[in-house]
């Protein structure tokens, strides 16, 4: 009886074969049209007297790299998950987390108007972002008007927004008290980290 493949073995094995292969096609067409891939041109450079050899010594490298993943997938399946559980720990609290395909700011709504309590009110938010999107991370600003005649809900308000464990703090804010109304305003701009996240 043949010994029982393992399928992620094989997929692993399937996915070197085809980078390596879209490696090679992507060297002979930048060969052929004599413009190589701009990514590589300062390690092309130092070795412009044997290109060949160059793309051979690269290609050596990255299956050698590919095979050692393959070799080693066990050990790197036991710490990915070693790491997975305190990551989701660390993260777990964000409500400005965000998923593939989300638009951040329309999370960013969501995520401020959950964090409130019944009993305070939110009105005239803007999002603006700060910046371009860097590595699934983006920076949010969002000006909001709260009001409330609970101070014990406005206070948690104004506590939760100010929490940087909600991936949310205050860049500034000015709180104001109307005696004759008894209601609490508070009027300002939040900064949000927006972390797309990853599993």
């Amino acid at each position: 009886m043949l010994p029982k493949v393992n399928t992620r073995i094989v997929v692993l094995a399937v996915v070197a074969l085809l980078l390596v292969g879209t490696t090679v096609y992507d060297y002979t067409r930048n060969s052929e049209q004599g413009s190589p891939d701009k990514g590589m041109e300062p390690v092309l450079a130092s070795h412009q007297a044997a290109p060949s050899i160059n793309r051979v010594t690269l290609l050596a490298r990255e299956a050698a790299e590919l095979k050692y993943f393959l070799a080693n997938a066990p050990q790197i399946r036991a710490r990915y998950q070693a790491i997975a559980v305190p990551y989701a720990e660390s993260v777990a609290t964000f409500a400005t987390l965000y998923s593939a395909g989300e638009d951040p700011a329309e999370i960013a709504k969501k995520s401020i108007a959950g964090l409130l309590p019944k009993n305070v009110e939110m009105s005239g938010l803007l999002i603006a972002q700060n910046g371009a999107n860097e590595k699934g991370a983006t920076w949010l600003t969002a000006t909001l008007v709260l009001s409330g005649n609970d101070s014990d809900a406005f206070e948690r308000a104004i506590l939760t927004l100010g929490d940087a464990a909600n991936g949310v703090v205050w860049k500034e804010m000015t709180i104001a008290a109307d005696a004759e109304h008894r209601t609490l305003r508070a009027s300002g701009q939040l900064a949000l980290l927006m972390i797309e996240q990853v599993e």
